[in-house]
């Protein structure tokens, strides 16, 4: 597996009021051998993340590069993780907000400390291309 490490572009679409489709979150394929698929994890405040006991799972999936989460009517924030045949898991996404139509903007997230180390063994990649399409 390839052990490097990868950043994550992120995009919020805002979907208007009396809109009959949902958001789908999209990321960009894990070409490793050994992927086993993907895990969604959504959070309700920042900061989202798995270090920070704000992030919980939405959905594991398999090798699929997209997931429909609806319409959610708040505020909400997503990270994807990769993990492979032995479970690695690889580190977090960045974060893709969805934030409906009409909601107040969302305040600014807290100072972050330093989240933990990674495992020494090393997980697969991070996944890439994290983004929100609108639905049909």
């Amino acid at each position: 597996m390839n052990r490097n490490w990868m950043k994550v572009a992120a995009l919020a679409v805002l979907v208007g009021p009396g809109t009959v489709w949902g958001a789908t979150l999209q990321w960009d394929a894990n070409r490793e051998m050994d992927l086993a698929g993907y895990r969604v994890y959504r959070c309700s405040q920042q900061p989202c993340g798995r270090a920070y006991g704000t992030a919980s799972v939405l959905a594991t999936l398999g090798n699929v590069t997209s997931f429909d989460i609806g319409t959610p009517s708040t505020t909400q924030y997503y990270v994807i993780t990769a993990f492979d045949t032995a479970n690695n898991e690889s580190s977090e996404s960045n974060v893709a907000s969805y934030v409906p139509a009409g909601s107040p903007p969302s305040p600014p997230p807290p100072p972050l400390s330093s989240p933990p180390s990674p495992p020494p063994l090393a997980p697969p990649p991070i996944p890439t291309g994290l983004r929100f399409t609108r639905g049909n």
